[in-house]
């Protein structure tokens, strides 16, 4: 944790365990964790903080019939359980690595990107719900239908899918896939160049999906996390850059000091000026093809800089 933690002393009644808890709850919102995040560090913190040596429980079920109440384990127990009577299914998350769009038959299609800890096995099958269930801590092999990943996606329509709809689905989710798994792979560095072009990409998305989307403002998230990606690899070679927005420019220093091809012409398509931010229409279809094209920049990034297909 960034700041310490106020702890009161420890709990020996109700009472006493709620107004910790509301005080914990607080001290995480200014922290600015997300609440999902927030179980798993309370029981982590409770039980550094009243237990040391003590095992540490960070997932729900009743307290072990082993430990006191009001002991610390007892107490990093019920962190979780408190979390869920508070705030419900917003404690829960679906291991993903974010979302990429996909244009399939008259409609922009929202798609999860799954995330697994171990192997990840994908198919693309018209009977949906047919992977095995995902558990963001099971280290073996899970099994993955595409199509479940698609937000919105019935049973009926997917019936009503044809081969070459499903090997478009394929190619385009793998793409997909990989630029997720590229940003995701860059944003552990503590470089925040890249950890920002990650929220740029974020918004992009939520641009093109939201009620009230916003065309404009996806294509210019999508340039700057493009600008964003470059500048940090430069950044991470020891290469200075200028703090301008010429993405062709970033692109042909990658190539020329930074051991790397980035396809010039995919560069140009990618960048704008800040002009679609401020009224410049953008359409529907252009947003789309960026957001294509930062898919594909992105994709062929991945093997270059992790040597991953």
């Amino acid at each position: 944790m960034e700041s310490e933690w106020n702890a009161p002393p420890k709990p020996e009644s109700e009472h006493d365990f709620n107004q910790m808890m509301m005080g914990l709850d607080e001290h995480f919102n200014g922290l600015d964790l997300h609440i999902h995040q927030r179980p798993g560090n309370a029981a982590i913190l409770i039980a550094q903080t009243y237990g040391k040596g003590q095992k540490i429980i960070l997932f729900g079920g009743d307290p072990p019939g082993d430990s006191r109440p009001f002991s610390a384990t007892w107490l990093s127990q019920r962190a979780h359980s408190w979390y869920e009577h508070r705030y419900g299914e917003d404690i829960k998350i679906l291991p993903s690595l974010g979302f990429f769009i996909i244009p399939l038959e008259h409609r922009a299609w929202k798609v999860r990107g799954p995330y697994s800890n171990g192997s990840l096995r994908l198919v693309c099958n018209r009977r949906l719900h047919q992977g095995s269930k995902e558990n963001i801590i099971n280290r073996g092999p899970i099994d993955g239908n595409m199509l479940d990943c698609f937000e919105g996606m019935t049973q009926s329509y997917a019936d009503t899918l044809d081969e070459k709809a499903f090997d478009e689905i394929e190619s385009r989710f793998l793409l997909g896939l990989n630029a997720l798994t590229f940003l995701d792979a860059i944003a552990q560095s503590d470089d925040p160049l890249f950890r920002q072009a990650r929220a740029d990409y974020n918004h992009s998305v939520e641009a093109l999906t939201s009620i009230e989307r916003s065309y404009g403002k996806a294509r210019r998230d999508i340039a700057t996390c493009a600008e964003k990606v470059m500048k940090g690899l430069l950044a991470s070679k020891g290469l200075s850059f200028k703090s301008n927005h010429e993405l062709v420019k970033l692109a042909q220093a990658l190539n020329d000091q930074g051991d790397l091809h980035v396809d010039l012409e995919l560069a140009s398509f990618l960048y704008t000026d800040a002009s679609v931010s401020y009224g410049k229409a953008v359409s529907k279809e252009e947003a789309l093809a960026a957001h294509a094209n930062l898919l594909r920049f992105l994709s062929d990034l991945l093997a270059q800089v992790f040597g991953r297909p």
